[in-house]
């Protein structure tokens, strides 16, 4: 039986203590694709879709290519980007159904101008239209913020079990195996969720480093060889959104025609306990002024030392024109050096008007909020490179998509060349860098602005590592911030 499938994916992980919002913009710069486009783009990338589409083709599934649409983490959606995507979704749901399965990919952590919890809002919109019995597998990033509702609506639910994500394409493919299992009724799945009270945990996620997440993925993977246990999904949370159930929360699919609610209830209580148990345990960021101390003395000459900006990373949603970090490095005086991603799209228009080979002195960064993370910094450079901004992936994470920093140039400040961009991106590959000149593995030092996901491309060439908090946004010192959602009591915000 050819089974007809609408696949979906619209993917955002919104930060609540940004002043900015996500408009329809965002995804446009970021992706946007619609029908066929979607094949087209997706098929063998390192994604969700991409992973889907290897089982419809396998399957021989006669699917439904709905809409692509992803915006770098930032501000709660707006109300007007938000319509016009799911409006959009509903309008090919109805023309093309009725079907036999829905696949949606999905982050966890999306937050929109009327809702808490985009995600279920989104897909209350999708059972109105294909009904309450047709099965819906979701995908989830690692850094989800589960609702309960969620698991109403999701028969099938799979999180990624990386990060650095590189387990996208794996994960879209496993999700859209239970569907297929689903839709032959060869199971009949159902979701579970459960929350320890705890917002910040799991050592944020990391797999990278060997720490608790790993220990917890391992406890999951034993529970998935319980009968009619399907798939246990472990979520780190985020907790740069101020909402009812950030933080980690564990997600149980299991089989009701070979086991019940109360054994899938026992597993996720487990991992949740196990979450608590481990919940002092964090590989968190040094400050600025020890990063600097331990430059200093750092191994050099079998690669870069690679720097990573964790508190102005683009990819939790901060501003990403924080310059305290470059400010340290120019006043360090270092040589064969890079940073980057720099958000000014006025400074990056401005300099490549002035083109490649022009010395020029101007204000760079600093402009979305002066008072977090050091604000814009005048300084006297070379236009070394101007760029348009697109490349495709590299890899590990997301290879093959195709993205773009938009007017982008690369400005030499003494030793110091800073790729300045006009839209938001974390540098976690290469290419990134390479838009404009920028090869990293000549290097002496390379600062980045990201939390984790830059290990994946940058690990394999840094002779070092430093992870600094250099006052942005999205620093995990939760004395920053000010929670009004949030449920209570929570470790670590409250004695437990």
């Amino acid at each position: 039986m050819r089974f007809r499938v609408a696949v979906i994916g619209f993917i955002h992980e919104s930060n609540t203590f940004t002043s900015l919002s996500t408009e329809m913009k965002d995804f446009r710069s970021t992706q946007y694709f619609l029908g066929q486009d979607v094949l087209a783009e997706f098929r063998g990338t390192g994604s969700e879709i991409g992973g889907c589409i290897d089982v419809a083709e396998e399957k021989g599934w006669s699917p439904d290519y709905i809409l692509g649409a992803h915006a770098q983490p930032g501000g709660p959606v707006s109300e007007a980007a938000r319509t016009e995507i799911t409006d959009e979704c509903i309008r090919r749901l109805k023309d093309g159904g009725p079907y036999d399965g829905v696949f949606v990919a999905l982050h966890g952590a999306m937050v929109t101008e009327t809702d808490q919890d985009g995600e279920s809002q989104f897909l209350r919109e999708i059972r109105a239209v294909v009904g309450n019995d047709v099965p819906v597998a979701i995908t989830l990033d690692l850094h989800a913020n589960v609702f309960d509702e969620l698991s109403d609506l999701a028969q099938i639910a799979v999180s990624f079990r990386t990060y650095p994500h590189v387990d996208l394409r794996e994960v879209g493919q496993e999700a859209s195996e239970r569907l297929h299992e689903a839709m032959a009724g060869r199971s009949a799945p159902k979701t579970v969720v459960h929350r320890p009270p705890v917002l910040l945990g799991c050592d944020d996620g990391r797999t990278s480093d060997d720490g608790p997440m790993c220990r917890l993925l391992e406890s999951a993977a034993r529970e998935m060889e319980a009968p009619g246990i399907l798939n246990v999904a472990i979520n780190a949370g985020f907790p740069d959104a101020d909402v009812w159930a950030s933080g980690p929360s564990v997600l149980v699919t299991y089989d009701e025609q070979t086991t019940d609610r109360a054994a899938a209830d026992a597993v996720a209580r487990r991992i949740c306990g196990e979450i608590w148990d481990r919940r002092d345990t964090w590989n968190g960021p040094v400050p600025l002024d020890e990063c600097m101390r331990r430059l200093k003395s750092a191994r050099t000459g079998n690669g870069p030392v690679v720097i990573a900006d964790y508190a102005d990373n683009p990819g939790g949603g901060a501003h990403s024109d924080c310059t305290a970090l470059i400010s340290a490095l120019l006043d360090a005086g270092v040589e064969n050096a890079a940073a980057g991603a720099l958000l000014d799209p006025e400074a990056a228009e401005l300099l490549a008007g002035r083109g490649v080979g022009a010395e020029v002195t101007l204000a760079i960064g600093g402009k979305t909020d002066p008072t977090v993370g050091g604000g814009p910094i005048e300084v006297t450079g070379t236009v070394m490179a101007v760029s348009d901004g697109h490349f495709h992936f590299e890899g590990p994470m997301f290879t093959g998509l195709p993205a773009s920093t938009g007017t982008s140039v690369c400005l030499r400040v003494g030793g110091l060349d800073i790729m300045i961009v006009s839209e938001r991106m974390q540098v976690y590959d290469q290419n990134i860098l390479r838009v404009v000149g920028i090869e990293p593995s000549e290097k002496s030092i390379l600062a980045v602005k990201s939390m984790n996901h830059f290990k994946g491309a940058f690990r394999p060439i840094a002779s070092e590592i430093i992870v600094t908090d250099a006052g942005g946004l999205c620093s995990p010192d939760l004395s920053r911030r000010t929670y009004t959602r949030l449920r209570r009591p929570v470790f670590p915000l409250d004695a437990l």
